[in-house]
């Protein structure tokens, strides 16, 4: 017969370490956010991001400070609470039975120790199971393995999406400058005479912002990977094609347009859907104004685009296709410390 404090060792370590593996397999091995009782990554994203601000501002170039620290922070915080927590569950589960070991565990702080030991498959302890005790022990093992292996697979996982997303921006970095503008990215393409090649352009891009929506969904974590160079990071970028594809839609009659459409219901869709998965609220984008407009279908007009008029239906056209946007990415921007 089990003593009340054997039992509720056995079923609180039960509890703790069912749901942090569930945590971890539904963090590593989900698509998408983490549900279920623990969230420990949507719980330590607020925490992180604060401290992660508080040491940006010792440094001289704060969002480059951020752009260091939040994510690795935010991720050794996950892992290292993950490894806590089973520890402590299998420490509690060792504990409870502790008479089918020899010699037999004498205290908490032995199951504790043991407890390490077997999660990290050291092999260090010099007591024998026996029993059900035998199995928890097989069972330690095991999600020690198992997590440290899923880790490493993801923080791969991880680096190979970056990777695949930075290309492209500094692809973009080198043809519209730092930081790249709407504006500025469609007057290097009209001095470079591939105005032809903005079809295939806006299809590169949109497929970017496609693979980009999945990856980030699939992967949260990876929305707080900022870009190397803070002044052409993937959020700009992001604006960056966003704002030509709208001036090339609203105010000219380029044969691209419909390649521009079609980028700018992607990247729109895909600015929605991370605004959505951080609960972030979308900023009013204050409007340019008739006559900031009227100077970009200036430039445009002296850079060779055959643009429409000036008009006032332009001038709202455009305005109205920005805001598709431009508020959903001002305010990653914002909670993202950009």
């Amino acid at each position: 017969m089990l003593s009340p404090t054997t039992l509720l060792c056995v079923i609180t370590g039960l509890v703790l370490t069912g749901v942090t593996l569930a945590d971890i397999f539904a963090t590593i091995l989900v698509p998408g956010p983490a549900e279920g009782v623990l969230r420990i990554g949507a719980r330590l994203r607020q925490p992180a991001m604060l401290a992660a601000r508080l040491f940006s501002f010792r440094r001289r170039t704060p969002r480059q400070g951020r752009s260091n620290v939040l994510a690795p922070l935010v991720f050794l915080l996950i892992f290292a609470s993950w490894m806590l927590l089973l520890l402590l569950g299998y420490g509690l589960l060792f504990f409870g039975l502790r008479h089918h070991f020899t010699p037999e565990l004498t205290g908490l702080d032995d199951a504790l120790y043991f407890a390490g030991s077997s999660l990290l498959t050291l092999g260090v302890s010099e007591v024998n199971a026996h029993g059900p005790a035998r199995w928890l022990l097989l069972a330690a093992g095991l999600s020690g393995f198992g997590v440290i292996t899923a880790t490493l697979t993801f923080v791969v996982q991880v680096q190979s999406a970056l990777h695949q997303r930075e290309s492209r921006v500094l692809t973009l970095a080198s043809l519209a400058g730092t930081p790249p503008t709407g504006i500025g990215l469609l007057q290097a393409v009209a001095s470079l005479d591939v105005g032809s090649e903005l079809h295939d352009f806006f299809r590169i891009w949109r497929d970017w912002a496609a693979a980009m929506l999945h990856s980030h969904i699939a992967s949260p974590m990876l929305i707080f990977f900022h870009s190397v160079d803070a002044e052409s990071d993937w959020l700009t970028s992001l604006e960056a094609v966003l704002d030509a594809a709208t001036m090339l839609m609203a105010l000219t009659q380029h044969e691209a347009r419909g390649a521009a459409t079609l980028m700018h219901r992607t990247g729109s869709r895909t600015a929605a859907r991370l605004a959505g998965l951080l609960g972030v609220e979308a900023l009013d984008p204050a409007p340019l104004g008739a006559e900031v407009v009227r100077r970009l279908i200036e430039r445009l007009r002296q850079s060779g685009y055959v643009v429409d008029d000036d008009g006032e239906e332009a001038i709202a056209t455009f305005e109205r296709l920005r805001g598709d946007y431009a508020g959903r990415i001002n305010a990653l921007a914002k909670e993202l410390g950009g």
